[in-house]
């Protein structure tokens, strides 16, 4: 006898602000095939989840302080195949969303997106798709193709992400006490990001560090 068919999806929620957490679960508890199971703010509470929820899809934030998410969702995807993982985040897409596929995720969706966007994204990491914005799909799929040089992407490969988050801050047009007070840090720990950003973008002023984040990181 075959079993009954699964009809319920179950979701993790992991984020360090509440806030959201708190609005996903009113959002996906709306929806009657949709069922929260668990609310996380940090990486190894979400782990112990795992050993005790059959978890379908992790909607999740992508900057936990002193923890690297990515090697989080590469070793979560590898021990725990069947769970899909959809980021969302305010983190520059274009550089964000294929970091997150490239570590085992499945989705990358930013965190302004409208709520139809985030339960049709739930659905299709589910289903076994990939979830990215329209209007970064085509140019992930010919990886990076509009960037001048495969050095550049390299570069911003290299980035952390505190330091992309940074950047696009600042393509913006946030000052550094903005910046600070946005990510809540130091100004002195935004100074510092910013110096570290111009070794690695080989850049040689501020000057420069702010037209590379408009080009491409600002708002369009």
């Amino acid at each position: 006898m075959n079993p009954a068919r699964k009809t319920v999806l179950t979701i993790a929620l992991l984020d360090q602000h509440c806030i959201l957490r708190t609005g996903l679960e009113s959002l996906f508890g709306a929806i009657e095939e949709l069922a929260v199971i668990g609310s996380v703010s940090r990486p190894h509470e979400l782990s112990k989840c795992f050993d005790i929820l059959q978890v379908d899809v992790v909607v999740m934030g992508l900057v936990f302080d002193g923890d690297d998410a990515l090697r989080h969702i590469t070793d979560w995807s590898e021990s725990y195949p069947e769970t899909k993982f959809l980021v969302l985040s305010q983190l520059p897409e274009m550089i964000c969303a294929r970091r997150v596929l490239d570590a085992g995720g499945n989705g990358y969706l930013m965190k302004g997106s409208c709520p139809s966007a985030i339960i049709d994204g739930v659905h299709r990491v589910a289903a076994g798709g990939v979830v990215v914005s329209a209007s970064i799909a085509g140019q992930l799929l010919t990886d990076f193709s509009k960037r001048t040089t495969r050095d550049e992407a390299d570069c911003f490969d290299r980035l952390t992400d505190r330091e992309l988050h940074v950047l696009s801050l600042i393509g913006q047009g946030h000052a550094t006490a903005a910046i600070a007070t946005e990510m809540d840090i130091s100004n002195n720990t935004v100074s510092t990001c910013k110096e570290r950003l111009k070794t690695k973008l080989s850049l040689n002023s501020s000057q420069q560090l702010m037209q590379i984040a408009l080009q491409r990181l600002g708002r369009r």
